[in-house]
């Protein structure tokens, strides 16, 4: 699965979060180009139907941020926290994150497109309900996650940490498990099937099927 890089302008403009955000509201107008945001916390802001395009975002902290229907297009996140924000609804197309925290964040219902998550901690997130389409997970954690009732279209998860990840009525076929840890993972037997995992795995995972194994 090939995932399409963003596309980042440079130079970039350096911003302040806050203060482009009020400036864009009062404005009446809805996108942020050609950004960079750095070190910044952006903490209690509450907002919705913003989209930020060609912008990087290095060590920044979101704290208790309600940020519905906001859309990303062809940024990098790198260092962030985000844990504990609700970004319901939330659309990406050509974003990478590299080492982010998003640690209980609301991301149900989101169409996550052509995005990267590399070394994120996802524990306890929730998904429900999104769209994934190319999209890459490489050496994240989901322990905990709520990814339930997701649709799939071209998954790649690597060296992942699945134990114990809701994935009830979330289509596993294709997906391969093989490098990620997935003991405890809640689903149906149905949503197993196609999903590819090693010999180990599956003495794991027979247990939905209501095998014994003695």
């Amino acid at each position: 699965m090939q995932l399409q890089k963003p596309d980042i302008p440079a130079p970039q403009r350096a911003g302040q979060l806050l203060y482009d955000l009020i400036l864009a509201q009062q404005a009446d107008e809805e996108e942020i180009k050609g950004t960079l945001y750095q070190n910044q916390t952006l903490e209690g802001y509450s907002g919705s139907r913003m989209e930020f395009s060609g912008c990087v975002f290095r060590g920044c902290q979101f704290i208790d941020c309600q940020m519905d229907n906001f859309s990303f297009t062809d940024c990098l996140l790198e260092n962030c926290n985000l844990s504990g924000c609700n970004l319901r609804d939330l659309a990406t197309q050509r974003v990478h994150l590299h080492s982010c925290k998003l640690m209980g964040t609301n991301l149900s219902q989101s169409l996550l497109q052509n995005t990267a998550m590399l070394g994120c901690n996802l524990r306890y997130a929730s998904l429900a309900g999104s769209k994934l389409k190319a999209v890459e997970c490489n050496g994240c954690s989901l322990q905990e996650a709520d990814c339930s009732e997701l649709k799939l279209h071209g998954l790649l998860v690597s060296d992942c940490d699945l134990r114990r990840v809701q994935l009830l009525h979330t289509p596993l076929a294709g997906v391969d498990l093989r490098s990620c840890e997935i003991a405890g993972m809640r689903l149906a037997a149905g949503d197993l099937k196609g999903a590819i995992v090693t010999a180990a795995q599956a003495i794991d995972l027979v247990a939905f099927l209501g095998v014994e194994v003695r």
